[in-house]
């Protein structure tokens, strides 16, 4: 069952930015609540509790993004091609951290460190789950939920890795500007994808957080596609040479075991 957000007032008065996303929002949820059997604007409006014109405004901006369509015959309104993909893509998401969930336990007892994982979204890499291991001095570099523009971090490098000179070329002039915000240029990230490339790992002290090193490897999917990427994260006194050699073996071991979890759940590359 879903819950429908309360609405703003009746009032005329033109809402903030805040309150038009909620409104929105409001119609969506109506909108999906109903998707069955579609609905009418008259239904939506006494929903949201909306004045009409209001209601109505929001529903063409909906139909213009694609997140509803209307049926012309039944004038009756379900959910578009948008909202279903945006849906898909989160159920994969939670199939995803479900099956990699032991994968990213496993690491975390074996080596006492942080790991995360990170997947790929279009131009931005998303760290969707971590698991803290039992060293007292832990690492927590980035969120769940953290986006970052391809290319910035360890386990985003690591994808890069895998990826042909043109795609590498198409990603960095792509985020470009983004690059700089994190101190860093489309030319510097070039070269470490590709030194990167030439060993097959990821090894890198973390930008802004001193102290903190991260290996990263990444995650193929059927199609050859670098889906996500598991990373470790210590301090620097752990990251010695050998411990690192250590560490990657671990990993790679346990990308081996999600790359098959993928394939046999048919989970790929955004």
């Amino acid at each position: 069952i879903m819950s429908i957000p309360s609405s703003a007032s009746h009032s005329g008065k033109t809402p903030s930015g805040t309150q038009s996303v909620e409104r929105a929002f409001a119609v969506l949820t109506a909108v999906a609540t109903a998707h069955s059997s579609g609905t009418t604007l008259p239904a939506l409006t006494q929903v949201v509790g909306l004045h009409r014109t209001t209601t109505y405004r929001l529903l063409k901006c909906l139909l213009r993004l694609g997140a509803v369509r209307v049926d012309v015959e039944s004038t009756r309104y379900f959910l578009g091609p948008l909202a279903l993909e945006l849906g898909v893509s989160a159920r994969q998401q939670l199939r995803l951290n479900e099956l990699l969930a032991p994968v990213l336990t496993r690491i975390a007892e074996a080596t006492g460190d942080t790991v995360f994982l990170v997947v790929r979204d279009g131009l931005e890499s998303v760290c969707t789950d971590r698991r803290l291991g039992d060293y007292p001095v832990k690492t927590l570099i980035v969120d769940v939920g953290t986006r970052r523009p391809l290319g910035i971090g360890a386990a985003s490098l690591a994808m890069l890795q895998v990826m042909t000179d043109k795609e590498l070329k198409e990603i960095a002039r792509a985020n470009a500007g983004q690059f700089q915000s994190f101190g860093t240029t489309a030319a510097a990230v070039l070269k470490k994808a590709r030194a990167a490339a030439k060993v097959g790992y990821v090894s890198a002290v973390v930008p802004g957080v001193e102290g903190v090193h991260a290996v990263a490897l990444p995650i193929i999917d059927s199609q050859g596609k670098p889906f996500a990427a598991l990373a470790v994260a210590a301090i620097e006194q752990r990251m010695s040479q050998s411990r690192q050699g250590e560490l990657l073996r671990t990993i790679r071991s346990e990308v081996s075991r999600a790359e098959r979890l993928l394939i046999k759940a048919d989970i790929q590359a955004a």
